[in-house]
């Protein structure tokens, strides 16, 4: 994979397809290659633009914990687009890609064309009801997360976490990904990257009181199973000209769950976003 070096680290990237360009992030832990098994629908219609997230896959993991911030993800993104010429682009992405993406919509507007928030949030906490409770909740199990990190090394986190979803996930059984998938994640990222990044995550800005200058057509995506739902939810009623879009029998990480219903949706979004219809409203795949 080329990289190239813009915001004082080398990014790692990928460009599959021809068109309008989509530019998707990745989610935690996660690297471009999770992308390369569901990119060949959206590459068929434009251009992709994946890339690994500072701190993970191929891309530079700064050891200075203050070098990592949901911000600062963004502004490399704005950076690794501007590189590789690219003025303006639909922006995307899962999970910790939506948080990214979210910032990089508020901070960038001008090089946004539409935006996808996928199974993910754009709160961190504020609001008083489900979906701030999640996020406090996310805040806390991301602290113990980089605890189990630090003293038990990726192996145990895996373990831990794979036992916390066996007794309280009702849809564990479920879930398509093998459990070696993730371990491999993992394992794949360095201390510095792993925490920096989980950091990140907990201590990103909130953003509920800025999306409603949000101006561009946005998807919201999640699954049915997902416990970011309430987020979603949240987000798509203080987006102005959003589309909501609940994924049936998905949990979180809809690409990964329904692959072909994830597909489906960004295509039938993107494509009346070019075609200048209403994407209002909200749809079940």
């Amino acid at each position: 994979m080329p990289k190239a070096h813009v915001n004082g680290i080398d990014i790692s990237y990928r460009v599959l397809g021809q068109g309008t360009p989509l530019v998707m992030a990745h989610g935690f832990t996660g690297f471009t290659e999770d992308w390369l098994e569901f990119a060949e629908p959206l590459a068929s219609r434009h251009q992709l633009v994946l890339y690994d997230v500072r701190g993970h896959g191929r891309t530079s993991a700064p050891e200075d914990p203050s070098e990592y911030s949901v911000p600062i993800f963004a502004a490399d993104q704005a950076a690794l687009m501007r590189a590789l010429n690219i003025p303006r682009a639909h922006i995307g992405g899962v999970s910790m890609g939506g948080m990214i993406a979210a910032q990089f919509v508020a901070d960038y507007p001008e090089m946004a064309t539409s935006f996808l928030l996928c199974d993910s949030t754009a709160g961190n906490g504020s609001d008083p009801g489900a979906a701030g409770d999640f996020e406090r909740f996310l805040r806390d199990g991301f602290v113990l997360m980089e605890r189990v990190f630090t003293e038990g090394g990726p192996e145990e986190l895996h373990r831990r976490w794979q036992e916390y979803d066996r007794e309280n996930d009702p849809h564990f059984a479920d879930n398509p990904e093998p459990e070696e998938k993730g371990l491999r994640r993992l394992t794949s990222m360095s201390f510095a990257g792993y925490v920096g990044a989980n950091r990140a995550i907990r201590e990103r800005p909130d953003l509920l009181d800025r999306l409603g200058e949000i101006k561009v057509p946005t998807l919201v995506l999640v699954g049915e199973w997902d416990r970011f739902l309430p987020c979603s939810r949240l987000a798509h009623e203080r987006i102005p000209n959003s589309r909501f879009v609940l994924v049936r029998r998905s949990g979180h990480g809809t690409p990964g769950w329904q692959p072909e219903a994830f597909q489906r949706a960004v295509l039938d979004f993107l494509e009346a976003v070019e075609a200048g219809r209403d994407i209002a409203g909200e749809f079940e795949v």
